[in-house]
């Protein structure tokens, strides 16, 4: 059963973080209500929807938090490169974020 991850107010926006989550293999779907395309301003007013699997709203839940982190740094585990917050893989090394 899918449920409600988040709204967002753009399809773009809707995208992006869509791929970042099939990045790491949680299956999602956009849902919206914008009459097939024809009133994309329905968009801004009544939102579009990410679900994910149950299963999987704890961990979409830390992606989305992490994507959208770009105040706090991190440094890799394997290089001890620093990054910006919202990157999840070091540029450096290639080691994923712990």
């Amino acid at each position: 059963m899918f449920v409600e991850l988040k709204t967002v107010y753009s399809d773009m926006e809707a995208q992006v973080l869509v791929t970042h989550l099939n990045e790491e293999n949680i299956e999602s779907i956009i849902d919206k209500d914008d009459a097939g395309g024809m009133h994309p301003q329905l968009q801004a007013a009544r939102g579009v929807k990410i679900l994910v699997e149950e299963s999987d709203l704890e961990k979409a839940k830390k992606v989305i938090e992490i994507k959208n982190d770009t105040k706090n740094t991190w440094t890799c585990s394997k290089c001890n490169e620093v990054h910006e917050g919202q990157f999840v893989v070091c540029w450096n090394c290639g080691e994923k974020r712990s």
